[in-house]
């Protein structure tokens, strides 16, 4: 027996299985996991209890599943698992049955066991090189980075000879801020190697994110020699990044003339970068990104200009003058800029200039100017104050841009049948362009009719059936006209034929997809299917970030350091996305609901829809049987197996949770770390904290959402709420009785609910979120359901912007069958006539069967075509 100096005695193995032992670790290697099964039952047949070669089976029974794991795989997944647990307690001293226990661990995601196998498997063995690199980069994938530095100062003795330990160690350092320790290790490399052997661009990219570096640690001098010797020793390009980091760099150095040429060479290299023109600004003195007096705002037009001159084909600096022009100078550069797009035919001209929106007085000009641009253009005048005619596609566009104009949402008087006219005389010009079907479908959301909104961007999806945009964009037209099924037809159009439309939507990870359709099972009452889809995409967050793991060692292995820092920050910051913040509110609300009725989570079916839901049922039970018998039957699953079935595909165990707060919270923790800065946020977490009677968590959540906007809308229903409850309730402590009495008089003052919805809405008399908020927290206060809607009737005032589904949440508030309620939503309809949203019960049904008539004629065409 070859026994090594040291192996426990239970450990050792005979000649025949420690070879085969070593047999077992080449097939694991070569990916031959047949012959490495083989090989482990045969040492384990002899000596069933030895811990690594068990644990080495289950890695290689592991490996050779497929991923994702399949029905018929399953079974042996959780074999592995068992196995993986048994090799630990068989051989708790070694650091293979450790190591592989935290590699299945980190498979299936739990981080957390997975570092607490790789912390025990470096006890048994620190200077094993396989579980040193995955530490390091299960450490960082953690963002324990104080860890991680540890084990790359102990790789690095490892392997002082390999470029990378060095690069690892470096990098280790700067994430953990010691920005000058990892410019040393850095220097120390350089004065280590006698020749480096890696590749132009590894060396490039190391370069420059050294230099990055240099310039965190605020050395701006030292990045400048650095940069400057790179360019000079051609390591670097002297295009693109290093001659933004230039510029950059002469900007920190004081050196504005030097500054200024770096940023001319920049914008001779891209003339539309609007960043470059800012810098360029910057280095003058002139932050266009601030409010400018009217000396600064001369000096930034007559830079613009001179560049316009030098970069005629260019728009940037034209379109950057509209946001920093006032007054007349404005008017002037804006018919400019518009005359020139509409002459073009450009079909994002509206989307350009809208930007200039967020200024009334700008909105107000540029209307005028395309009224008068369009009057022009039907007399056959010259825009241009001289003999020249414009093209004849300019009246197109002229159309297509006012009536955006009139329909958007920060115009305080829209006019939606004004703009459908418009839209409508476009299409006689030309009645096959898509753009005229899109903008009036948008025209009727806008206006309050979904539904014929769908219909008409249906109109613009059947001009071209192949263009993927356009199905995408009927299809979330459908599902906000509440058409869910219509939708995923349409949609499936262009998803994989073998699944259904919705699970590979999920699977591409879709987040505009699963956020609408859970709006729409929302809007549609279907609380359940409303949950899935927003906890599906609250998982491909979770996804986004456990993919990020492989490029840990990947990156290192490439020297791809710049792309790596940067994608640990973007992961950093992953939860800022829209989608995330606007899904984790809704699903919230929804939580909320349920714990204020728990009968919602009873789902009142018809006796056709239950017989319906009970034949899905038991189809559902079929499906998860025969994978069953597909599991015992196949001795290894393969990817073409049935995936793992669904188990809560109607959402139904989401819906009926116990602790509904409690599952709140967890999407709520998100949104309190990355986003702390939306008044949203807190108000959110008042809701929650005030039904655990948590009153200091509530008070801590109203006193941040004040400092963040002391006059938000919803904050004032909210303190009113606060004030009310606290007061009536019995089981607060004093101490938090005395906090609460300190703190509150700070965010509302002891005055009435009348008092200070009067005071608010003299604030803000025509915001409809205030106007909303005032009528929430009069009801909150008790006030007569007629005073609630003498404030919610402000929503439907001449000055103020209409808010279909800001009037539709006032008439939710009221009550759509009372009296007050019916009464608002006649004063909603007068103010938006076309807003279906608003009409009478009889109206909506008549309209149904007319849609239905003229549906199924349609329905037997296309079946015939098929």
């Amino acid at each position: 027996m070859s026994h090594g100096h040291g192996i426990p005695k239970h450990r050792q193995l005979p000649d025949k299985e420690a070879k085969l032992f070593k047999e077992l670790l080449t097939y694991y290697e070569l990916k031959q996991y047949k012959k490495g099964l083989k090989a482990a039952d045969t040492i384990l047949k002899k000596l069933p209890n030895h811990g690594e070669t068990i644990a080495l089976k289950a890695l290689t029974l592991h490996s050779s599943l497929p991923f994702p794991a399949t029905a018929a795989s399953q079974p042996k997944a959780e074999e592995a698992e068992e196995m993986a647990r048994t090799a630990v307690r068989k051989d708790i001293t070694s650091h293979i049955t450790w190591h592989v226990l935290g590699i299945l661990a980190k498979t299936r995601r739990d981080w957390t066991e997975a570092s607490k196998a790789f912390v025990m498997a470096r006890k048994q063995d620190p200077d094993n090189i396989p579980v040193l690199r995955d530490a390091i980069a299960l450490s960082t994938h953690t963002r324990n980075y104080r860890q991680a530095l540890e084990a790359r100062h102990h790789y690095l003795l490892l392997r002082p000879q390999i470029r990378s330990s060095w690069l690892g160690l470096m990098v280790s350092h700067e994430l953990v801020g010691d920005y000058d320790e990892a410019i040393r290790v850095y220097d120390s490399l350089q004065d280590t190697l006698k020749k480096d052997g890696a590749t132009a661009p590894e060396q490039a990219q190391t370069l420059l994110h050294v230099i990055k570096v240099t310039i965190q640690a605020g050395k701006f001098q030292d990045a400048k020699d650095r940069l400057d010797k790179g360019l000079r020793d051609g390591v670097i390009s002297p295009r693109g990044e290093a001659s933004e980091i230039k510029a950059h760099l002469l900007v920190e150095l004081g050196r504005q003339d030097e500054a200024e040429d770096a940023y001319r060479a920049l914008l001779e290299q891209n003339p539309d970068n609007l960043a470059y023109y800012g810098g360029f600004l910057r280095n003058r003195g002139l932050d266009i990104s601030q409010k400018l007096d009217d000396e600064a705002i001369a000096k930034v037009l007559k830079s613009l200009d001179a560049f316009s001159e030098t970069y005629p084909r260019s728009t940037a600096p034209r379109r950057l003058a509209l946001d920093v022009a006032t007054g007349d100078e404005f008017s002037k550069r804006a018919r400019e800029y518009l005359v020139r797009g509409l002459e073009r035919g450009v079909p994002s001209l509206f989307v350009d200039v809208k930007g200039v929106y967020g200024d009334q007085a700008k909105l107000a000009a540029v209307g005028e100017i395309i009224a008068d641009i369009v009057d022009k253009v039907k007399a056959d005048a010259s825009l241009h104050g001289d003999d020249t005619v414009p093209p004849p596609t300019t009246l197109l566009w002229a159309h297509y841009f006012q009536a955006l104009h009139l329909a958007h949402p920060l115009n305080p008087n829209p006019d939606h049948a004004r703009a459908l006219q418009l839209l409508d005389v476009a299409l006689e010009h030309t009645p096959t362009l898509p753009e005229i079907y899109m903008a009036k479908a948008l025209v009727y959301k806008r206006a309050g009719d979904v539904q014929l909104a769908a219909e008409t961007m249906e109109e613009a999806r059947s001009l071209d059936g192949q263009d993927r945009f356009l199905n995408g964009k009927a299809g979330k037209y459908w599902l906000r006209a509440g058409h869910i099924q219509k939708a995923e037809e349409l949609l499936a159009l262009f998803t994989k034929k073998d699944v259904g439309a919705v699970q590979d939507l999920t699977d591409m990870q879709s987040l505009w997809f699963l956020q609408e359709e859970g709006d729409a099972h929302k809007r549609n009452g279907k609380l359940g299917f409303a949950l899935k889809r927003y906890q599906s995409l609250v998982t491909v967050f979770q996804e986004y970030e456990d993919d990020q793991y492989d490029f840990h060692s990947y990156c290192m292995r490439r020297m791809t350091l710049n792309a790596y820092i940067s994608l640990l920050q973007y992961e950093d910051q992953l939860r800022t996305h829209p989608a995330f913040f606007n899904t984790a509110l809704s699903a919230i609300d929804i939580y909320v609901k349920i714990a204020d009725d728990p009968s919602l989570t009873v789902e009142k079916l018809t006796p056709e829809q239950e017989a319906e839901r009970k034949k899905a049922a038991k189809k559902a039970q079929k499906a998860e049987q025969k994978a069953k018998k597909a599991a015992a039957a196949v001795g290894d699953g393969k990817k073409e197996d049935a995936p793992v079935p669904d188990p809560d595909p109607r959402g139904d165990v989401l819906l009926q949770t116990e602790t509904p707060i409690a599952d709140a919270l967890k999407l709520w923790a998100p949104l309190e770390k990355h986003h702390a800065g939306r008044v949203e946020t807190w108000l959110a977490g008042y809701e929650l904290h005030v039904r655990q009677k948590q009153y200091a968590l509530a008070l801590r959540d109203l006193r941040e959402a004040a400092v963040i906007d002391k006059a938000a809308a919803g904050l004032l229903p909210a303190l009113v709420h606060f004030r009310q409850t606290v007061a009536a309730a019995k089981d607060v402590a004093e101490p938090v009785r005395a906090a609460i009495a300190e703190v509150l008089p700070t965010l509302v003052s002891d005055k009435t609910a009348a008092e200070l919805v009067a005071a608010s809405l003299a604030t803000h008399p025509s915001s409809p979120a205030h106007i909303l908020a005032a009528g929430k927290a009069l009801q909150l206060a008790g006030a007569p359901a007629s005073e609630v809607r003498n404030v919610l009737s402000g929503l439907a005032a001449a000055g103020t912007p209409p808010s279909v589904p800001t009037m539709q949440a006032a008439v939710a508030l009221l009550g759509a069958s009372t009296p007050e309620g019916d009464a608002l939503r006649a004063d909603f309809r007068k103010r938006l006539p076309l807003a279906w949203a608003f009409a009478t019960a009889d109206e909506k049904d008549a309209r149904a069967k007319a849609t239905a008539a003229a549906a199924e004629p349609a329905a037997g065409a296309v079946k015939a075509d098929v």
